[in-house]
């Protein structure tokens, strides 16, 4: 079963289906309650993500207000990002609009308080641990409903990083939820602003690991071309080529090296893949991202104990070979 339900629903606002709708929704997104803010039908389609401490979420369409009921059991806080559309948090007499790309802070355990977007478009929800989320920011309550002086950079982080894991979910196993759920709430953090010494753990493990995997992700998605380079990744994530390589380095290995084992990984699995057996191994490496061919196998046997032919052709691998 996939650990990213999508929830759509596209029609009037009543009926058998609306309701089983309205109820799954409730239930397994926001413990609380939606509410139709335009007349007509409506259009609502949401991907949700659980993870430790966080229930992350997605939603598109008409507009829409999500009420807390008060049911939560986790006590949440509720982190708004207004990705695509403009958006209001109300808690009893204090409210804060929301420009596309702003963020808030709702209250998801205060009966009546809502959140609502203000026209057709998309957000990004965070529903936090209390507890979780104090230790880090004490005074994460009194910001409930205020204005946030969050850094531009952290917001497009943040959207950039919800959009990876939605992506990525079901490829995640227990350890790197946890550690998802971790940047998550450093990231969130670092927008409501925390103490010295806290802002101080959370640059050191939230923001760097989340701009590490955003990176990581970006080279993966632009592996098989040959031309790419540490100057081309790092102006493409707006950061310096001296910083990106840093963070490869505090995980024990380089950006180089990190291209080149995934490289290689790749051109295992073409390998020893059934649609790609009439391809020449030449071919393989090129499609792997390797423009000269002989290195490409001076790499391979050194990776792997073995030749690209002799893999294809199913000859014993060793354990190197057996955790690509």
């Amino acid at each position: 079963m996939s650990i990213t339900p999508r929830l759509g629903y596209a029609g009037d606002p009543s009926g058998a289906d609306y309701e089983r709708w309205r109820e799954e929704f409730c239930r397994r997104v926001l413990t609380g309650d939606v509410v139709p803010l335009a007349e007509g039908p409506v259009r609502c389609d949401v991907t949700a993500l659980p993870l430790p401490s966080v229930k992350m979420s997605g939603a598109s369409g008409t507009p829409m207000s999500f009420v807390a009921t008060g049911t939560d059991p986790d006590n949440a806080l509720g982190f708004v990002l207004a990705s695509h559309a403009p958006m209001r948090i109300a808690v009893d007499d204090r409210a804060l609009d929301l420009a596309p790309m702003e963020v808030g802070l709702a209250d998801a355990a205060h009966v009546g308080a809502h959140v609502s977007q203000l026209s057709e478009g998309s957000f990004r929800g965070l529903l936090i641990n209390r507890k979780a989320l104090l230790e880090l920011c004490p005074h994460a309550e009194d910001l409930i409903a205020r204005p946030l002086n969050a850094n531009a950079g952290v917001k497009m982080l943040l959207q950039g990083y919800c959009d990876l894991l939605i992506e990525n979910a079901n490829s995640l196993d227990a350890l790197a939820r946890n550690a998802a759920a971790q940047h998550l709430i450093d990231l969130v953090a670092l927008s409501l602003g925390t103490g010295r010494d806290e802002t101080e753990l959370v640059k050191d493990r939230g923001l760097a690991a989340a701009r590490l995997e955003a990176i990581k992700a970006d080279v993966l998605a632009r592996l098989g071309n040959g031309d790419l380079s540490l100057a081309e990744v790092a102006q493409r994530n707006r950061a310096s080529p001296r910083y990106v390589q840093m963070l490869f380095e505090r995980t024990g290995t380089t950006f180089s090296e990190f291209v080149l084992e995934q490289r290689l990984i790749r051109a295992a699995r073409l390998l020893r893949g059934s649609l790609q057996r009439s391809r020449k191994v030449s071919d393989i490496a090129h499609l792997a991202g390797f423009n000269d061919v002989s290195y490409f196998h001076r790499a391979f046997r050194r990776r792997f104990g073995m030749t690209p032919s002799d893999m294809r052709s199913g000859m014993p691998r060793g354990d190197d070979a057996s955790r690509s």
